[in-house]
């Protein structure tokens, strides 16, 4: 029941505007920090009353709040620590004493200008969410692929020049939601293409400018979302995708669409607003995806 309402949460932001603003308006039944690990538990917001409790800590939410250096040595003794949630500490780095946390299944930093992910944060091997905002990361490290029960990885509002996925990013062989928003990202590894549990992937406000044709092993694909991107042209595998139910590419430079989209059967809502489609495009699309819903503005 947890799993599934974070699903519906991630799926009906990907058919509306202003994913950054719809994330951080989440209420506790939407947000996973109150949905996984041990229910009805205490949320401990300061880091020196939760090492008092250690064994009994399960969440913590640390907010506006530097890290004393005296205390960040104590942090593994919080063995039981199922999900963190950091902001506005005024770090640069995520603290190594953060990555030794056998239980933790969800972690989330905000308004911290994160430059660098440790490679000890690959193990964190029971994580199972990942949520990075407003960082200047460049890239993230190859050691993330042994994080192999993440199921959803979020970065928003990342305010590096560049930005890269490392080549084996497609080893996360649990990821179901991936969530690029306002990242200077302008291509994807071909191994995206193993990502083999994909069902959600969002990319908006990026310089992408080409999906790679291994997109199209992502069989279990059901929302695609290449908005305010610099696309000019969609790969042949793309057209592959049959569980494909909504594709949105609002505000891109596509002004064709191969013929090859009829293949996509289950299709039920494409968005093409801000493209230059002619009106001869639109009546070819309209004949090939008879019951599909097409959106140009």
């Amino acid at each position: 029941m947890r799993r599934s309402l974070h699903i519906h949460f991630l799926c009906l932001a990907l058919f509306l505007p202003g994913l950054n603003t719809i994330y951080k308006a989440q209420t506790k039944e939407d947000s996973p920090f109150y949905q996984v690990g041990i229910s009805g538990v205490p949320v401990y917001t300061d880091l020196k009353s939760a090492l008092k409790s250690e064994e009994q800590v399960y969440k913590c939410k640390l907010v506006n709040s530097p890290f004393d250096p005296k205390l960040l040595p104590k942090i593994p003794k919080l063995t039981n620590l199922q999900c963190l949630m950091i902001s506005a500490n005024g770090i640069t780095e995520l603290p190594l004493e953060f990555t030794g946390f056998r239980s933790l299944l969800f972690l989330s930093s905000s308004k911290n200008e994160l430059r660098k992910l440790p490679t000890e944060i690959g193990g964190l091997q029971n994580l199972m969410y990942l949520e990075l905002y407003d960082t200047r990361l460049d890239s993230l490290p190859s050691a993330l692929s042994y994080l192999s029960r993440l199921q959803s990885l979020q970065i928003q509002n990342n305010k590096a020049d560049t930005f890269r996925l490392p080549k084996n990013f497609g080893e996360l062989s649990a990821l179901e939601d991936l969530v690029l928003y306002q990242v200077n990202i302008d291509s994807l590894p071909r191994s995206i293409g193993h990502l083999s549990k994909l069902k959600n992937l969002y990319i908006s406000n990026t310089r992408l400018k080409s999906i790679p044709g291994s997109i199209g092993k992502l069989t279990r694909l059901q929302s695609l979302v290449l908005d305010n991107c610099q696309l000019t042209e969609l790969p042949k595998g793309l057209f592959k995708l049959n569980n494909l139910g909504y594709l949105s590419l609002k505000n891109n430079h596509i002004a064709h669409i191969s013929d090859y989209i009829c293949y996509l059967t289950s299709l039920g809502e494409l968005d093409l607003s801000g493209n230059p489609i002619s009106e001869q495009e639109r009546a070819i699309l309209h004949a090939l995806l008879p019951g599909c819903r097409i959106t140009y503005q």
